[in-house]
C-alpha cells in the first residue's frame, strides 16, 4: 500500500496551494531534480519545478538552482518549510540567472522517501541520515 504523501503550504501571487514533492534526478548528469505536485480531481499532477538542470553550472550532490519562474515563491517555500539553504552562487544560462541551493537531502526524504532513496541510489550516495549537508558551511543569504 503506497503511503500518503505530506503536503506542504505554497503561496503565491495567485493564492494558496497545498503541494507534494517529487524527488528524482534528471535524465543527463544524474542532478537533483525536484518537483512541485498537487492532487487535481483525485489524481495527482505536476505543478511545477522547483529546479532546473544547468549542465554547465557545478554543484554538488545534494544543490541545485531554482527554477526562474516565480523563483522568490519557490525561495520562500524553501526558507519557510526549512528544505535547504539559499547559497551565494548563482547559475546562469543565456540571459536568465538562477539561485542555488543546497537542499537537506534528509529533510526532502520526509516527504518523498522513494524518491531520495532512488536518487541516492542513482548517484552512489549513502542514505541521507549517514550524509553531512556539507563538510564547511555554505556561505548563505
Amino acid at each position: 500500500m503506497e503511503e500518503e504523501k505530506k503536503t506542504l503550504g505554497y503561496d503565491w501571487e495567485f493564492g494558496h496551494e497545498e503541494l507534494m514533492l517529487e524527488v528524482d534526478a534528471y535524465r543527463y548528469d544524474n542532478r537533483l531534480y525536484i518537483g512541485l505536485t498537487h492532487m487535481e480531481e483525485g489524481y495527482e499532477e505536476s505543478f511545477a519545478d522547483l529546479t532546473i538542470n544547468l549542465a554547465h553550472m557545478p554543484v554538488e550532490r545534494n544543490e541545485a538552482y531554482i527554477d526562474a519562474f516565480a523563483s522568490k515563491s519557490k525561495l520562500d517555500f524553501i526558507k519557510k518549510h526549512k528544505l535547504g539553504k539559499v547559497l551565494l552562487e548563482m547559475g546562469y544560462s543565456g540571459m536568465e540567472s538562477y539561485y542555488k541551493v543546497a537542499f537537506d537531502l534528509k529533510r526532502l526524504e520526509e516527504f518523498d522517501r522513494a524518491g531520495v532513496e532512488r536518487y541516492c541510489s542513482i548517484n552512489g550516495m549513502a542514505k541521507p541520515e549517514q550524509t553531512k549537508a556539507n563538510k564547511k558551511p555554505p556561505k548563505t543569504r
